[in-house]
């Protein structure tokens, strides 16, 4: 009797932590009227400043007026053209002086000062290029989404070439880089995955059990996970992912987000709607 009361115990603790995370995530605020089609967010501590991608037409449409705005954490648009040229952009991720942003077929390096196009790697055969992440090395991953494709590229060195591509990784979007692993939003079976970067080994982490786009830590073992349709979920590594916020019935979606741990701040593009939208969650 006493075990049973104590796993009870357990149980509602449980509960009402999860209960918690959702009434504690406080609406801070949205852009004003000027991002068109906001697919990701990224956070540059360096300079306290975040980088959208704004793919501004169709996802897969080479228009040449995609762009990348600045803006600052308390989401006044710094600069809403600060490097443009670009496709259809979409992911991100920052090395060294240098940003990176998959844009359809190809990954596109910006320099972080001025904003000009420094490089551009053409992807031959990839078809809808999407989330971005570095290593340690400075070695670039992206992944292709397009369900025939289902690849994840690498930039290492000038050479951008496929580096994983298995009947396991179907649909991958959302990445993020650990120390000596790729996370891996695996969109084609509803989970996330772990490669292990020396010899490619994969773990399954654990089932969102829906489309992945974004994908970020909270810092204590968990992610944040956001399902383009408009769902944000929490995801343990076992266990039940937590709904934090869906707005999939108004019709916003939630696409490749943020999450600023130190500071516990989501950041959502909630791209056709054509804002960013901040939380404070704790």
């Amino acid at each position: 009797m006493k075990k049973m009361l104590c796993a009870l115990i357990v149980m509602l603790a449980v509960m009402t932590c999860h209960s918690q995370a959702v009434e504690t995530l406080v609406r801070l605020w949205e852009t004003a009227d000027g991002l068109q089609v906001p697919e990701s967010v990224l956070y540059h501590p360096d300079s306290q400043t975040l980088f959208v991608s704004n793919i501004n037409g169709k996802p897969t449409e080479k228009n040449g007026r995609g762009f990348i705005s600045r803006l600052s954490l308390t989401g006044e648009i710094l600069q809403l053209k600060w490097a443009t040229g670009l496709d259809a952009p979409k992911g991100a991720a920052i090395y060294g002086q240098r940003l990176y942003v998959s844009d359809i077929d190809r990954l596109v390096e910006i320099d972080l000062v001025t904003g000009d196009i420094t490089a551009a790697y053409p992807a031959p055969g990839a078809v809808f290029l999407n989330d971005v992440a570095a290593d340690r090395a400075g070695n670039i991953y992206v992944s292709d989404m397009d369900e025939q494709q289902s690849a994840v590229w690498r930039l290492s060195g000038k050479t951008f070439a496929v580096w994983l591509k298995t009947p396991e990784i179907r649909s991958p979007n959302g990445l993020h880089m650990e120390e000596d692993k790729l996370m891996v939003g695996n969109s084609g079976d509803g989970t996330i995955k772990s490669v292990r970067l020396s010899d490619q080994t994969i773990v399954n982490f654990a089932v969102v059990g829906s489309g992945i786009d974004g994908l970020r830590p909270d810092g204590k073992g968990n992610f944040i996970v956001s399902d383009w349709k408009g769902a944000t979920r929490l995801v343990p590594p076992a266990g039940p992912a937590t709904v934090l916020l869906d707005t999939t019935d108004a019709g916003i979606q939630s696409a490749d987000l943020e999450y600023v741990a130190d500071k516990k701040l989501l950041l959502i593009p909630t791209f056709f709607n054509h804002k960013v939208v901040a939380f404070r969650w704790d």
